[in-house]
């Protein structure tokens, strides 16, 4: 199997067209889960990687399949090895200079913000939230210096991907060590 350096993920808003969905996924072509899960309210996520082309036959033949119960699709070609490690909750504490949020519509826009934003400045993404206990929405943890994270905010938000169906963003300057305690001790979103 080529490397795994490409990210793809379908949101379905039916649980049971989701696991069918899943099974199409892997059927189609070499590739692995990174998760497939239930999220509120009532939909159904599915994270795979693979090489490239996998990912991309694997999507194409699951979104046929699927088509009118697919709320979002997309391939990340790769990306930053930081939105892999927030997606398994791996993000030490480093004392940021700031912190910036980026809250999207869907969760898959929130993959995307990731790699969109850490791609374009010396910023970290900390943590993705995938649409569990917070309504379907998304949303994306960047820190670093105050420059960098708005340098990362604007180059997510420009993606058309991510605009489409961003909620809203925020820069929080000097963020308070409590606060990181607060979401990182949350778990998994």
């Amino acid at each position: 199997m080529e490397e795994y350096r490409a990210l793809g993920m379908m949101e379905l808003k039916s649980i049971a067209r989701g696991y069918e969905a899943a099974d199409q996924l892997v059927k189609t072509a070499d590739v692995e889960f990174v998760t497939a899960v239930t999220t509120c309210p009532g939909k159904f996520i599915i994270i795979i990687r693979g090489g490239i082309a996998a990912v991309r036959a694997a999507l194409d033949r699951a979104e046929q399949f699927s088509a009118d119960y697919v709320v979002d699709t997309f391939l990340l070609g790769n990306p930053d090895d930081q939105v892999f490690n927030a997606l398994v909750n791996q993000y030490p504490y480093s004392a940021p200079d700031a912190m910036g949020v980026v809250e999207t519509w869907t969760a898959a826009a929130a993959l995307v913000a990731a790699d969109q934003g850490v791609k374009a400045a010396q910023s970290n993404v900390v943590k993705i939230g995938l649409a569990h206990q917070i309504g379907g929405k998304g949303y994306v943890i960047f820190v670093g210096e105050v420059a960098a994270v708005q340098a990362s905010i604007e180059a997510a938000v420009r993606d058309p991907r991510v605009s489409a169906k961003l909620v809203d963003t925020s820069l929080i300057p000097s963020p308070d060590r409590r606060l990181w305690e607060l979401f990182s001790n949350r778990g998994s979103e």
